[in-house]
């Protein structure tokens, strides 16, 4: 149907001039082709990845096609693929493309520029590949901060600079387009129009045209038609009804979990609904992928830039480049708004801020803002930064409902989608629903979901929810599937199901747990904590062993030290404080567990016995003083907790001398001295409010000047640096 030059994509040289209709069916051209790369994402975004890959594939294919757009959405998938997997070839691969994308955007944005396509009614020629650039870009540089290497965050810098300075002319120039679009002189001629199609007997107008047409054009059956397409492909894709699925307003829910489901409305919805009212259907498809790209991107970028390690952030901030952490969830929030798959990427990400394996918020830090954001009121001050229903710093902090019907919708939108069934289990988990988390993850055959790096996570997840339920079994089986489906790390998961088949050999050993298989459970524990180590480098990430596996082998040899001091037969009688609470802790397993299971874990930290506890090993007694002070806190009893931290742990990490902090640096155990110091801030906090934010603040301080380069540095520090963003804000 669309026969147009290839002006934008570098199949053909263009041509040096070109007519006013040879532009028009060129715009709505590049509109086509944006809407089939949204869609082509969205199918990824319900699990059917080959669908998406497909359409893309079919549309490069014909002539003229985007290949921009195309490679973007392309780099996308395989981005949503490598980071949900952590796989070294997806991560290469999705770099590589990502890389192409960048290169394209930079060419067709300056094609649009000497052609003078003006496609968007708001913004100058090439905006929106301004846009696409500066989305490979960011993508590309999370990519590599999320190798939690202190030298690939370092790299990643240089791609988030280009991002940075891409949006702010961009951002330029949306300012600009608000001052034109409030003159009388715009009104007169533009093309607007507040529907999203108009047609008659002789002239139509639409919004994907950005200028007024010419009386031949007015009479043009093709660029009706075209125009036509276009439209029904985005009424379509705003009510979720364009990857095959029924209008997604049939299967809205309210609430979480299995029991919301039999809410749902009896009689089937046909029409097109859209989910809320926030969807403008009379916003042209290119004018809308800039604007939720540019939320999207901006937002994220001040949310990372937010939480860099302060050894980079200070190199940044002198030189103008910093981050606001509010300022970004505010737009990353707004990003939300649209339907499309920056709404969706948006969402993802405040999942994982919020309700992550490891939270960037912690729920017990529930510090609300004195006053609405003042960021709020200034900064870019354009319509991607400000709106009438600004987010206060409590809502943002907390979003509560908010988020929940934000995912809710997503789960509606895309009903085949194992990915967004997994954030519901995580938000249910958040809120203390463990055992109907566990439901929800049960309810699919994760044999059945196509993204293979989903079905890791889900299995992954319904591990560490069973962990936090002291469900040690299947919790074991779970991780032990892994090595059958994920090409991660295969020592890293073996470690984590010797560590749950020992704290089950533990509970026989008090009577907590069916003696007849204390036996399988000593020797299952045995052989996996020790041979964990057998596995490494086997199936590693960027040909170096992870974090988590870096620190896993320095607890091994921990063990294999104190068995040889302690001159034990019996290897497990070497391990002094349950390794599997640790893992807990770096899971937000303490911030999710019911009151049965937190008097169950200060049972098991308390009580049980063996040669290693007895010793009282000072590193092992700091590591379990730091986690017995959390169920404490976490039971109420906050006080109890807060002094066996000044009492039993503060002092072996650092003194004050003359009003200095002096930091006693130690090898055993790193994660846990900043941890420490991070962990009495929130003390302080839960024991005296806003009263006790400046002491809470110092203790951020002093846990932040704890830098050092481990194991876990990365994770640690990004979520110290949060709590300082936020009590800062809030005093």
């Amino acid at each position: 149907m669309f026969r147009v030059l290839g002006a934008l994509t570098g199949s053909r040289t263009p041509e040096p001039f070109m007519s006013s209709e040879e532009k028009t069916k060129l715009i709505l051209k590049q509109a086509y082709d944006f809407e089939i790369a949204l869609r082509a994402m969205d199918y990824v975004l319900d699990d059917r990845a080959e669908n998406g890959l497909r359409l893309l594939n079919e549309s490069e294919e014909k002539d003229g096609s985007d290949h921009t757009i195309n490679v973007l959405a392309r780099g996308v998938i395989e981005f949503l693929e490598a980071t949900l997997g952590f796989e070294a070839e997806e991560m290469k691969k999705a770099s590589a493309t990502l890389a192409k994308a960048e290169n394209l955007s930079l060419k067709s944005r300056q094609r649009a520029q000497k052609l003078g396509l003006k496609s968007s009614s708001l913004y100058p020629p090439g905006t929106v590949y301004a846009v696409t650039y500066t989305e490979s870009c960011l993508l590309h540089a999370l990519l590599m901060l999320f190798s939690e290497s202190m030298m690939e965050a370092a790299k990643a810098v240089l791609k988030l600079r280009k991002a940075y300075y891409m949006l702010q002319e961009i951002l330029g120039e949306i300012k600009k387009a608000n001052k034109i679009k409030k003159s009388s002189t715009y009104k007169n001629e533009s093309n607007s129009s507040s529907a999203s199609f108009i047609n008659s007997d002789t002239k139509f107008v639409s919004v994907d045209i950005p200028y007024a047409l010419t009386p031949e054009e007015q009479k043009n059956k093709e660029l009706l038609e075209n125009a036509e397409m276009i439209h029904k492909m985005r009424t379509e894709r705003l009510s979720g009804a364009h990857i095959g699925n029924p209008p997604a307003i049939n299967r809205l829910r309210h609430e979480l979990g299995l029991n919301a489901m039999d809410t749902l409305p009896e009689n089937e919805i046909k029409e097109h609904t859209y989910l809320t009212a926030d969807i403008d259907e009379s916003q042209a498809t290119i004018d809308e992928f800039i604007h939720s790209g540019v939320n999207l991107c901006f937002g994220i970028l001040q949310v990372v830039l937010s939480l860099l390690p302060p050894a980079i952030g200070a190199v940044l901030s002198v030189i103008g480049f910093r981050g606001s952490r509010e300022e970004g969830l505010r737009l990353v929030w707004k990003a939300t708004k649209q339907r499309n798959v920056h709404g969706c990427i948006g969402l993802l990400a405040l999942m994982f801020y919020y309700d992550g394996p490891f939270q960037f918020t912690d729920d017990d830090f529930d510090i609300p803002a004195t006053t609405v954001d003042k960021l709020s009121r200034k900064s870019t001050n354009t319509s991607m930064a400000t709106t009438s229903s600004v987010m206060d710093g409590p809502t943002l902090l907390h979003p509560g409902k908010i988020l929940e019907d934000a995912l809710l919708q997503s789960r509606a939108l895309f009903p085949n989608s194992a990915l967004w069934l997994l954030n519901e289990a995580r938000m249910l988990s958040g809120k203390g629903r463990l055992e109907e988390a566990v439901a929800l993850m049960d309810s699919i055959d994760v044999n059945k979901i196509h993204m293979r790096q989903v079905k890791v996570l889900m299995i992954f997840d319904r591990a560490n929810t069973l962990v936090h339920l002291h469900e040690y079994d299947r919790a074991a089986e779970d991780l032990l599937s892994l090595l059958e489906c994920s090409d991660w790390s295969h020592s890293f998961y073996t470690y984590f199901a010797g560590c749950c088949y020992l704290e089950n050999w533990r509970m026989c050993q008090m009577g907590l747990k069916d003696k007849s298989k204390e036996e399988f459970y000593k020797k299952k524990a045995t052989e996996l904590i020790f041979g964990a180590i057998d596995l490494l480098g086997k199936k590693t990430f960027k040909a170096k062993n992870l974090p988590m596996e870096r620190f896993m082998l320095r607890k091994v040899e921990q063990f294999k030290k104190a068995q040889k001091s302690l001159k034990v037969e019996n290897p497990l009688d070497a391990i002094a404080t349950s390794p599997v609470h640790e893992l807990s802790y770096f899971y937000n397993g303490y911030n999710r567990m019911t009151e049965d299971g937190l008097q169950l874990a200060k049972k098991m930290l308390t009580e049980y016995h063996n040669p290693a506890v007895d010793a009282k090993d000072v590193d092992q007694e700091l590591i379990k003083n730091i986690l017995l002070s959390l169920v404490f806190r976490r039971l109420g009893d906050v006080q109890e907790g807060a002094d066996l931290l000044d009492k039993k742990v503060l002092p072996k990490i650092f003194s004050l001398q003359n009003g200095k902090v002096k930091y006693a640096k130690k090898t055993e155990d790193p994660w846990a001295y900043p941890t420490a110091l991070y962990e009495r801030a929130l003390f302080s906090w839960k024991l005296n409010g806003m009263e006790g934010i400046a002491e809470s603040k110092e203790w951020l301080y002093r846990a932040q000047g704890y830098a050092d380069d481990y194991e876990l540095s990365t994770r640690v520090e990004m979520k110290i640096k949060a709590a300082i963003d936020r009590v800062e804000h809030a005093s």
